[in-house]
């Protein structure tokens, strides 16, 4: 009987350790790792001077890109063909967002999260409020959709 017992509490402790390195490690076939690094490069964006395409190797600084330039201006043509990529909100039209005309960003951090998501951490500067959204501490969540990687949300932390 203690044989028994003894197998039964080692079979437990075997499965839960199994189950935990499930949890660990979720599943990411198909995706591209994070494929950027925080660097001292800064990105900048001014109404008089965007221009479409990106010519960065990295997915997901295209998309940050795309984003902040569909913030400066929604109607930029690159903008609206990319509509459905990006949040709902970058395209709302009010006078009182107070929309930037210029904005830069640096990347910070970046911190994977699960179900194919990454939030990219960045110090970003504008001369613009929009939501708050554009000055200081901004993170983006990048989602991998359709093949690519695209910005799912941002929301700003206090320093």
């Amino acid at each position: 009987m203690k044989k028994l017992l003894s197998l039964l509490v080692i079979s437990l402790i075997f499965c839960s350790c199994s189950k935990e390195e499930e949890k660990q490690a979720p599943e990411t076939k198909n995706i591209p790792s994070a494929e950027i690094k925080t660097s001292e490069e800064i990105y900048s964006f001014d109404i008089n001077t965007l221009e479409e395409g990106c010519n960065s190797e990295s997915q997901m600084i295209c998309a940050i890109n795309l984003s902040i330039k569909c913030t400066i201006n929604p109607e930029f043509s690159e903008c609206i063909e990319h509509k459905k990529e990006m949040p709902d909100f970058i395209f709302m039209e009010d006078e009182s967002l107070k929309r930037p005309t210029s904005q830069s960003y640096k990347i910070t951090k970046i911190k994977p999260l699960e179900d194919s998501m990454v939030e990219i951490y960045t110090q970003s500067t504008c001369n613009g409020n929009w939501f708050g959204l554009c000055n200081g501490n901004i993170i983006y969540v990048m989602s991998f959709r359709d093949g690519k990687w695209v910005v799912k949300d941002l929301y700003a932390i206090e320093s």
